[in-house]
């Protein structure tokens, strides 16, 4: 091969390797991101430190009413707090059988803040070492620090029916427990990124 025809080839080779290597990161963030990596399927069985009737018994009972927070968004106390207050739920009555509190209780307890070693559970439990066990996600320091740079307006002016309390609304995969910034969508306004 002509020794400036091997010049040329060597930016070639250089961008196709720089190129590939972008391809290969950015598969592995993405991979993360939609459900198959670390802070995902909160509900998957080999993510869940019980058994997954009670998993599937708390998104049938409590789903049913709202969206089914992932246990690591509270530590222990603060389930079992909400759960001793269930015939005033928020302003609803919200009261189980004792076995089905029982079962509920015991799944969102194992798989709370503090109780699970995963990134967010984590966070969860390092926001509220100061105060005492918040009974609501959005009283965490670790839910004002995420959504610290949603103007109330997009809330409140934007004519579809979102709220804090409804992770679904924007984050496009809460259910599967993924909350990618990259998974944002704000109805009536579109992809957030902050």
């Amino acid at each position: 091969m002509n020794s400036n025809l091997k010049w040329l080839m060597v930016p070639f080779f250089l961008v196709l390797v720089i190129g590939a290597g972008l391809v290969v990161a950015d598969w592995g963030e993405r991979e993360e991101h939609e459900g198959r990596g670390f802070a995902s399927r909160w509900f998957a069985p080999e993510r869940m430190a019980y058994n997954t009737q009670e998993a599937n018994l708390y998104k049938e009972e409590c789903g049913g009413c709202h969206f089914p927070f992932q246990p690591g968004f509270l530590p222990a106390a603060s389930w079992q707090d909400l759960m001793a207050g269930l015939d005033d739920h928020f302003g609803e009555n919200a009261e189980l059988s004792d076995e089905s509190s029982q079962r509920i209780l015991t799944f969102l307890t194992t798989n709370a803040a503090g109780a699970v070693n995963r990134e967010i559970p984590n966070k969860v439990m390092w926001s509220t070492r100061y105060t005492p066990n918040p009974i609501r996600i959005t009283e965490t320091a670790f839910f004002k620090h995420e959504h610290r740079e949603i103007p109330p307006r997009v809330l409140v002016n934007n004519g579809e029916k979102i709220s804090f309390a409804n992770c679904d609304s924007c984050h496009t995969r809460a259910v599967q427990g993924s909350y990618s910034e990259h998974e944002i969508r704000i109805p009536g306004i579109g992809r957030w990124d902050d």
